[in-house]
Formats: structure tokens, C-alpha cells, sequence
């Protein structure tokens, strides 16, 4: 099968399709997907980010899996390009 996608750069939400189109096809025909969660993470960067989130937890609430659930949430959408 051959598809043929255009990525139209001066149009962000056909971009952020195609990729997701892209990712849709690489699901059914590669055994995979490149998206979110094919993320990488250095060690130092991590570490980074469990200290700041701990800095954070001081403030009333942040300790709860609701918060940190959102932490984490916000630097997987700060990592993506899409």
C-alpha cells in the first residue's frame, strides 16, 4: 500500500494531523508508534524534574496523585512537538 501525506508547514493543525496520521499507519503496519511516550529522558534531566516537583509539593495539595499526575502531564506536552 503507498499513501501519500502532505505536510503543509504553514498550517499547524495539518501538521499535528499528519503526524497523527503518520502515527495511525506506523500502528498498523510498523508494530509501533512514534509519539509521546518514544520520549527520552536523561538522567540529570529527570532528576531535575523530581526536584523541582518536590519543591513544589511543599505548597498544600501537591502531594496528592491528581497533582502529580498533572505534573507529569505537562512535561510530557512540554517534550512533544505536536
Amino acid at each position: 500500500m503507498k499513501t501519500v501525506i502532505v505536510f503543509d508547514s504553514d498550517e499547524k493543525e495539518g501538521m499535528k494531523n499528519t503526524i497523527k496520521i503518520v502515527n495511525l499507519l506506523a500502528k498498523e503496519y510498523l508494530d509501533g508508534a512514534l509519539g509521546p511516550y518514544d520520549m527520552t529522558f536523561g538522567k540529570i534531566e529527570l532528576i531535575k524534574q523530581f526536584r523541582k516537583y518536590a519543591t513544589l509539593s511543599n505548597e498544600e495539595g501537591f502531594g496528592s496523585l491528581r497533582h502529580a499526575k498533572g505534573y507529569v502531564e505537562k512535561i510530557i506536552k512540554d517534550k512533544t512537538p505536536f
